[in-house]
């Protein structure tokens, strides 16, 4: 098995675990903007993030590529809050979406370098 479908496996298990640990507050439509995020990172050959649990029941999702370290996205029901950090600032802006929606030329640009 490739390193690849290794990370991809894993993403998955993590997005299951997040929900598992709080089931009854996840909305379908957050899960479903997820797989929207993570079915384009896929299919553009993209890395494969880690998927955490957010403050609220949205995912956060974040990458180990050195070009996206600094990359953090949380979904939400209706968008995903993009946040960039640096050293003393934080860029924060949001990309609406709902299940099912195209993403602009602008979010696909934060997203790390296809492999």
């Amino acid at each position: 098995m490739s390193k690849g479908i290794e990370d991809w496996a894993e993403a998955k298990r993590a997005v299951a675990e997040v929900v598992a640990a709080r089931p009854d507050e996840y909305a379908a439509s957050v899960v479903r903007n997820l797989d929207d995020l993570l079915a384009h990172i896929q299919k553009s050959n993209r890395p494969a993030p880690s998927i955490l649990p957010g403050y609220w029941p949205t995912f956060l999702v974040e990458w180990q590529v050195e070009e996206a370290k600094n990359l953090q996205i949380e979904v939400f029901d209706d968008r995903y809050e993009v946040s960039r950090f640096f050293d003393g600032r934080t860029d924060i802006w949001y990309e609406p979406h709902a299940p099912g929606d195209t993403f602009s030329d602008h979010f696909i640009a934060e997203l790390p370098n296809a492999g």
